[in-house]
């Protein structure tokens, strides 16, 4: 799966998901700018096939236009949950774009 971070995300869950070999994460400051507003990174992310991992839930309302993972990270859930979460949906979808996900939530 291609992950495009969005800066609400801990680093540490970024970092996981850059490093894992079988995810492709970017951050949003690396792929765009850092003042990018949620519907550029929506439209930035349905346009190079990422899906977006985020905390911010406001992502529910662009989820037509892009795959969201939205990351409850309130509760700091394990970094391997979350990658595990992750994975297993990646195998569950054929279209990336119909991704609406709460993680790690069912997953793990």
């Amino acid at each position: 799966m291609r992950l495009l971070c969005d800066q609400n995300v801990a680093r540490r869950y970024v970092e996981a998901c850059i490093q894992a070999s079988d995810l492709r994460a970017v951050t949003v400051r690396d792929a765009l700018d850092p003042r990018a507003t949620d519907s550029d990174i929506a439209a930035h992310a349905r346009e190079n096939g990422y899906v977006v991992l985020t905390a911010d839930d406001d992502f529910f309302e662009l989820s037509d236009r892009c795959g969201c993972l939205y990351f409850h990270q309130v509760d700091q859930p394990p970094v391997g949950d979350v990658l595990t979460a992750i994975r297993r949906i990646d195998d569950a979808y054929t279209d990336r774009t119909a991704i609406v996900e709460v993680v790690p939530d069912g997953w793990i």
